[in-house]
């Protein structure tokens, strides 16, 4: 389970973020009954490099940075120097192929774990993006682990698009409308989102009438607007979430982006123990991490589940090789 969604400031300015919702710990230790703990670390790429990967090496033409596993080429998400960011999601209709099937249909192979941060060191905003799409395919890739993943990125001005590989190993293209989930395929959520054309912001304090009898609304009508907004984890409730807040909340000012962003999603994270596994209770799908990026500022900002304080990571396209460095692991508040 994960969440992406992007706000746009008065300014004009794009935020962009993503949970990263897994039973699986990437920053911290968890039960050992449970999931898994991944070395997570901030992940940095330079420009002018020879990633060394699973797949035929590549070489960076920006640099980038974002969450990744430490000694690893991939990203789970990032930004890169010119403000373009994105993200992987587990998507179960997701495809690969072998070197030889992609080959014959003129496509460069790509490690499902590596196609972030490939994206994000080959490509400068969205057209890019497109473009390298239809030249690649997806590898089958033994470091997923089986997880089938698709892929959002949006660029500074605001564009975006999602990337399946539905069609073995090859993409299917959607423009991104404003957030991206899990299965089924968007072209479901697309659909799906039709249903609820009739939320708005507006509270109903006026009640109505169901003939002669009047209906007075509870709590002065406050928040019906959105009744019937889908309140579960489920991937099509938190796409329907995610657009209404995304495109429903305030004009705010691109000083206090992050914030909002975050405040946004609030709305799709996950507390540990609601999506038990049914063969393992101590193994649990919850919110590990929430990233958010200021396009403008090519900024990530990290926060762990399990620590308050965030960690803030600009783009340095001046370092020369790929770093890896610690989320910050503290609890200090201003206390008075």
């Amino acid at each position: 389970m994960c969440t992406s969604m992007q706000i746009k400031s008065i300014e004009g300015d794009t935020f962009w973020g993503r949970t990263m919702d897994f039973a699986d710990t990437f920053f911290h230790d968890n039960d050992p009954q449970g999931g898994k703990n991944f070395p997570g670390k901030i992940t940095s790429f330079p420009r002018g490099i020879k990633v060394p990967s699973q797949t035929p090496d590549w070489t960076t033409q920006y640099a980038a940075t974002g969450v990744g596993v430490a000694g690893t080429a991939g990203l789970f998400d990032g930004v890169n120097e010119h403000g373009l960011a994105g993200d992987m999601q587990v998507l179960i209709e997701a495809t690969d192929a072998n070197q030889e099937s992609l080959s014959q249909r003129g496509l460069k192979g790509v490690f499902s774990t590596e196609f972030v941060s490939y994206i994000l060191t080959t490509c400068k905003n969205v057209a890019d993006v497109k473009a390298a799409a239809a030249k690649t395919g997806i590898l089958g890739d033994e470091a997923a682990q089986g997880l089938p993943l698709h892929y959002a990125f949006v660029d500074a001005t605001g564009a975006g698009v999602v990337l399946e590989p539905v069609d073995h190993g090859a993409f299917k293209v959607y423009d991104n409308v404003g957030a991206m989930t899990n299965s089924p395929e968007y072209s479901y959520h697309l659909t799906n989102i039709r249903n609820y054309v009739s939320l708005d912001t507006t509270n109903r304090g006026q009640g109505s009438k169901i003939g002669d009898y009047q209906l007075q609304p509870i709590e002065l009508g406050t928040g019906y607007g959105m009744f019937g907004m889908p309140g579960d984890y489920t991937s099509p409730s938190r796409f329907v979430r995610a657009m209404l807040i995304a495109h429903n909340i305030a004009p705010f000012h691109s000083a206090d982006g992050i914030q909002q962003l975050y405040n946004a999603f609030k709305s799709v994270m996950v507390p540990e123990g609601l999506g038990k596994d049914a063969d393992n209770a101590h193994r649990t799908d919850s919110t590990q991490y929430w990233a958010g990026f200021d396009l403008s500022k090519c900024t990530m900002t990290v926060q762990d589940s399990h620590y308050m304080t965030p960690t803030v990571k600009t783009v340095d396209p001046d370092i020369t090789e790929i770093t890896y460095q610690d989320l910050g692991k503290t609890f200090e508040a201003h206390v008075l």
